[in-house]
């Protein structure tokens, strides 16, 4: 996840055609002389397609680029690199520093590592809805998804006509849908300053009057959501916790066990897990309510598929216990999943589910306010249809709750409410509201229930013939559909504050973060909207115009003395700036992480020429922070989400007169890199055939030329340090290596994670990307 980059420069696209023009002209007016125009004003004239310009990466506009198919536009934004098909070859190719496109017929929570992994995600099925959007979008990774065009090969991808190899690059819009065949210009546009001051302004307008807030699940989200101004989580998928590696499994035994002992022992196991994400989320929003919802996952999500199970049977290779999970998976197997036994039904199912899930949360709770925070939780049961379902799990939550002694005398009660995304729910709301102490609608899975619209299936090609013959006016799944959805919306409001006055209700499907939505949700009489934390800038704004639009709010105490309004410019917050930090040992260690991906902590050490044990402390504080994460099995560190947000907010780690002298030797590093990487080829491939290292002679030539590689590389090389003292250790390293390859190390030219010759200069490459804001889909060097 990258932060909203801000600009700093006074000169930086001030023409008032451009949509950083049009920002900095509305709030350099309202802080001017012109008494007729103020911050209310400037927040009325933005157009919230200038702030979102900001907020993803999109291609040049005088591309031309030959367009292969057109999906559902799943999550915004532009993304250039090679095809890979697995969730594996996407980790291996970011361990090498490659960007790449994860291609699958449709994602699930064994692909979740492979999707953090890639920097675009395809898929041939699924909608807006479907796992591989909802993940790709709180992580602000592009998406399409549903390209019914294509077929996904073992080696290759078919989309029409058109066969793509794996390793191939292409390119997708996930603002529009399009994939392209090559390698696209990826442009970001860097937001002028102004803006913050703008939604400064439009937060101040929305203050105590109407709340918005992020769909976030994990502590790394969450805190990305905070630093884009959100004023809480709406929406915490708790299912979205159990995709992890190490989890997946007890998920799966628990689901399919009928074995109570078994169940306890999964049930145990998971409360653990789940306490620990619980107070590290919490902790993210310390102050700030967390609406945490208990699971609902369609079984689907977390079986294993029958398809390769049934194949084995038939071919007499399972053993006794994938029998017995075949047996499971056929009892438990469901034609319509998603209005199956899922959210407070397989709470029935599996009654110990719910409680070990409060459970959890009750332990981080007490943890967080025996440090002195202040957790603000809100349990939501899922799917209710009836007022006996509900009153049912909410006994089970205050049951839970007692147990774990988070309520009784001297303490508050957490709020207990449900989500509003049936039908009958939306009827019943009066009766609801007598049980419950909030509503959120989930206009997702309402929009589909209304419509009789499977969502990941219409989506690809029945939206849009009725959309192209008029027979709807939008997307009902981007935007809310006013007439039949909104009519139980507006209704359940109505019954349920005339049945309870001070219930609270918000809503967090995707549609929220649709301005026009959102602007139907505030005049329908919510309390908070919730939404994709990359949304957040751009409904902040939404509402605010929305309030006023309504009468809602007149503004007056925004019509501040200039100075004040003059120091909030000069004051924006610091959270999302990208600011330069100096090329210390603590910068190094991250920074390390970014280049390589994935570092043993030796590897961290020799990046950064930092002394072993100093690096170790450095990445346990780290970890601590949340900004790293340690894969015990591999023995490697990773940046989390949150730790790559940081990073970015670092670069590029040096001052102006640094960064020309690095860039004035950037063009001859590419011309150094062209023939590296054809000498590379010519060690590994030998007459079109792998090269089996059998002709001494053939391997000593290649050596040779690597040797005259690095002594054309070393002047250039000079000068980087020069201008930059860390990159001064990529010398030395890369002579290392070269020395090894002079002494028969085959794999020190060109081995993968084997500090070779090929790996420094990699990481060199990647440093120099970095640096200069450049990347490898403008550069071209996939």
């Amino acid at each position: 996840m990258a932060a909203l980059r801000l600009d700093h420069g006074p000169d930086h696209d001030r023409t008032p055609d451009t949509a950083a023009g049009r920002i900095r002209r509305a709030v350099e007016r309202a802080l001017g002389p012109d008494a007729d125009f103020g911050p209310v004003d400037a927040v009325a004239a933005t157009a919230t397609g200038d702030i979102a310009h900001f907020l993803h990466p999109h291609f040049d506009d005088d591309a031309r680029l030959e367009v292969l198919g057109v999906g559902v536009p799943a999550s915004p934004g532009a993304a250039c690199g090679r095809i890979v098909l697995s969730a594996e070859a996407a980790i291996d190719a970011a361990e090498r520093g490659e960007q790449v496109i994860l291609v699958r017929p449709e994602t699930g929570p064994e692909d979740v590592l492979g999707m953090q992994s890639a920097v675009g995600i395809l898929t041939s099925r699924g909608g807006l809805a479907s796992h591989a959007a909802v993940v790709a979008r709180g992580w602000g990774i592009p998406a399409v998804v549903g390209l019914k065009t294509l077929q996904v090969e073992s080696e290759a991808i078919m989309i029409g006509e058109h066969r793509i190899a794996a390793g191939d690059p292409i390119s997708i819009d996930g603002h529009s849908g399009e994939v392209y065949l090559g390698v696209g210009q990826v442009e970001t546009a860097h937001a002028p300053r102004e803006m913050e001051t703008l939604l400064a302004w439009a937060d101040a307008l929305r203050a105590g009057r109407f709340g918005v807030r992020a769909n976030a699940d994990d502590d790394a989200s969450a805190r990305h959501a905070r630093s884009l101004g959100a004023d809480g989580i709406g929406l915490c998928r708790t299912e979205h916790m159990f995709l992890a590696e190490d989890r997946l499994p007890l998920v799966r035994r628990l689901i399919l066990s009928d074995d109570p002992r078994v169940d306890d022992e999964a049930l145990a196991a998971l409360e653990d897990v789940q306490a620990r994400d619980f107070e590290a989320l919490l902790e993210a929003m310390d102050g700030l309510p967390v609406t945490v919802r208990l699971l609902d996952p369609p079984l689907h999500e977390f079986l294993p598929p029958m398809e390769p199970l049934i194949a084995a049977e038939a071919r007499g290779e399972l053993d006794a216990e994938a029998a017995a999970e075949l047996a499971a998976v056929r009892r438990m197997h469901e034609v319509n999943p998603m209005i199956g036994t899922r959210g407070v039904r397989l709470g029935m199912v599996k009654p110990g589910l719910y409680p070990m899930q409060v459970r959890a949360v009750s332990r981080a709770v007490t943890a967080l306010q025996g440090r002195g925070l202040n957790p603000l939780v809100e349990i939501m049961i899922p799917l209710v249809v009836d007022v006996s379902e509900l009153k049912l799990a909410r006994d089970w939550v205050e049951q839970a709750e007692s147990e774990a002694g988070v309520t009784g005398p001297g303490r508050q009660a957490v709020s207990v409410g449900t989500m509003i995304e049936t039908p009958r729910a939306a009827l019943v709301a009066a009766d609801l509201a007598g049980v419950a102490d909030f509503f959120s609608f989930g206009t997702n899975d309402l929009t589909q229930l209304t419509f009789a619209f499977s969502r990941d299936d219409v989506e690809a090609e029945l939206l849009p013939r009725y959309m192209d013959r008029g027979l709807l006016p939008a997307n009902p799944f981007e935007v809310l559909d006013q007439v039949g959805v909104g009519f139980l919306v507006r209704h359940a409001i109505e019954a349920a504050r005339a049945a309870r006055p001070s219930i609270k209700i918000g809503a967090c499907g995707e549609q929220a973060g649709d301005p026009e939505s959102a602007r139907f949700l505030v005049a329908s009489g919510l309390d908070y909207v919730s939404c994709s934390p990359f949304r957040l800038p751009v409904v902040r704004l939404a509402v605010a115009q929305a309030l006023l639009e309504l009468g809602l709010v007149d503004g007056r105490h925004l019509q501040q003395p200039e100075a004040q309004l003059s120091q909030a410019v000069t004051a924006a917050p610091a959270v999302t700036a990208v600011t330069a930090a100096p090329a210390d040992a603590a910068f190094r260690v991250i920074h390390a992480l970014r280049i390589k991906g994935f570092a043993t902590t030796d590897l961290v050490a020799e990046m950064t020429g930092v002394d072993p044990e100093w690096v170790t402390g450095q990445l346990d504080r780290l970890r601590n922070e949340e900004l790293v994460k340690f894969h015990e099995a591999r023995g490697f560190w990773q940046l989390t989400p949150a730790g790559k947000e940081h990073h970015s907010g670092l670069l590029p780690g040096c001052g102006p007169e640094a960064l020309e002298r690095v860039r004035v030797g950037y063009d001859r590093f590419l011309e150094l890199n062209v023939g590296f990487k054809e000498l590379c080829i010519s060690w590994q491939v030998r007459d079109g055939e792998p090269n089996d290292h059998s002709d001494a002679d053939y391997d000593a030539g290649r050596v040779e030329a690597l040797l005259v590689h690095h002594r054309a590389s070393e002047p250039v090389l000079d000068d980087f340090a020069g201008g930059v003292e860390r990159l001064g250790l990529y010398r030395p390293r890369l002579q290392d290596a070269l020395g090894r390859v002079r002494d028969g190390d085959r794999d020190a030219f060109t081995g993968v994670m084997k500090r070779s010759y090929h790996d420094v200069w990699m990481e060199l490459h990647e440093d120099l990307l970095a640096l200069l804001a450049i990347t490898r889909a403008s550069e071209g060097s996939f």
